[in-house]
């Protein structure tokens, strides 16, 4: 279902309800308004039969007949009934069957001076006490309320037509309004799809910028932005990598190939086939690499409690097998009360650190120092060389795989350790931060928090 039409389903049940409710409240208490204003009038009624029938001494005649014809008040379907003391019918005004009905009722009079009101089928009736020169009466009116209730019907007859013109204007309105509320989002969804991969530098409109709405375009705008990043980062990496790929393939390809028609003693066909080895090195080095930076982009991985300081020196040893003649020091700056240990994998970690050394001894002839440092919260460690440096420039994208800098000629490689160290280092929660100056070296910091 539409969420406009849920909208306007909900806004219309919930307004035809409080419609309702009220509509009701107003007939309920209208309805209690009609009794109360009818048990008034018999009251009314009753005491003034009192005075006159009673208190004058007019029981036994026609006087009361006679002034009830000229009353304009009368009420429809009336019955005066006057009881003494003993229970006895002194005056009515219908049959004495009608009178004895009310007899029934002295009994139930709740005190000496209360009233009690009751119906008696479609008849409302009072009974109220009534003293005369030390005797005492009970009188009865009753009748029936025939222009309250056709006001009542009226009313009723009103509220009825009310609600279904009030049914008619709620779904028009939440038809309406919803359509205004969700058009702002209609608009973004038409944007969205005009936006394709060739045009991810279209934007949404933002709006406002305050209300929810807004917020929803400025997420899509962000998204958009990640995307295009990424498809430009996807495209940079499939040039390099298919630049990479294709050198070494090409050389084997051109070498096997000049073997094949030109060499002619074995010694030239061994030659010819080292160059081709040595090209293919490259190729599987380089694969193996892509598919390391892709698993670790995958970041499907088992964490476990890893020490940090275990990781520094597995890396550093290896690191001393390549450069035996490399001056590696290695400065601890901690103590017992700091832990080393953060949620990671070890394997993932030492490759980290073995990324970073490897690039400080092939970019550096001078010794590569490494500091590990604890703080309260913070495990760092710190890499430093002299060599030649990387450009403002490079510095931008020396993590973009596949990428290396201007003054890397000559030196093995792919662009890809640092990549790829960056995200191991991200799955472990930590910051990877590099500051360089041509010819003057390198520093890399990396820091984790102990705290997990």
């Amino acid at each position: 279902m539409l969420i406009r039409n849920r909208l306007t389903i909900i806004f219309t049940l919930l307004a035809t309800a409080i419609q309702v409710t009220l509509s009701l409240l107003v007939w309920y208490f209208y309805s209690l308004y009609r009794q109360e204003e009818f048990y008034s009038r018999l009251e009314g009624k009753a005491r003034v039969a009192g005075r006159v029938l009673i208190s004058r001494r007019h029981l036994h005649d026609d006087f009361f007949k006679n002034m009830v014809r000229t009353d304009l008040l009368t009420i429809v379907e009336e019955q005066i009934s006057i009881f003494d003391q003993q229970h006895k019918l002194v005056f009515t005004n219908r049959t004495l069957k009608e009178s004895d009905y009310y007899k029934e009722k002295i009994p139930h009079l709740p005190s000496s001076d209360a009233i009690f009101e009751f119906r008696a089928g479609h008849l409302e009736s009072i009974l109220i006490p009534y003293n005369d020169q030390g005797q005492r009466f009970f009188i009865f009116a009753s009748g029936y309320d025939r222009i309250g209730f056709a006001k009542l019907g009226t009313l009723q007859q009103i509220l009825l037509l009310a609600n279904m013109l009030g049914f008619s204007l709620i779904v028009l309105a939440g038809w309406y309004f919803s359509g205004r509320v969700l058009k702002p989002i209609s608009q973004i969804v038409d944007e969205v799809e005009q936006i394709t991969a060739k045009d991810l530098h279209k934007r949404v409109n933002e709006g406002n910028r305050r209300d929810e709405i807004a917020q929803l375009a400025m997420t899509f705008n962000q998204m958009l932005f990640r995307l295009e990043d990424a498809f430009v980062s996807q495209r940079s990496f499939v040039a390099h990598a298919s630049h990479e790929l294709r050198t070494p393939l090409t050389n084997t390809l051109g070498t096997l190939e000049t073997s094949l028609r030109y060499d002619q003693n074995p010694n030239d066909w061994r030659d010819s086939m080292e160059v081709a080895v040595e090209e293919l090195k490259k190729v599987i080095s380089l694969t193996n690499s892509l598919l390391g930076l892709a698993r670790v982009t995958d970041g499907a991985l088992t964490l476990q409690s890893v020490q940090v300081d275990d990781c520094l020196l597995t890396a550093l040893g290896q690191i001393h097998a390549k450069y035996p003649h490399r001056s590696l020091p290695l400065q601890f700056t901690t103590d017992d009360d700091h832990s080393l240990t953060v949620k990671g994998n070890a394997t993932l970690l030492t490759t980290a650190f073995l990324n970073l050394l490897d690039n400080a001894c092939k970019y550096s002839t001078e010794a590569v120092s490494v500091q590990l440092q604890t703080t309260s919260d913070k495990i760092l460690v710190i890499i430093k060389d002299h060599g030649r440096g990387i450009a403002e420039v490079d510095i931008a994208h020396i993590f973009d795989p596949l990428y290396r800098g201007k003054n890397v000629e000559g030196v093995p490689g792919f662009g890809i350790g640092l990549a790829m160290t960056q995200k191991i280092i991200e799955l472990h929660q930590g910051f990877l931060h590099l500051n360089s100056k041509i010819d003057e070296g390198t520093t890399v910091l990396v820091s984790f928090s102990n705290v997990f």
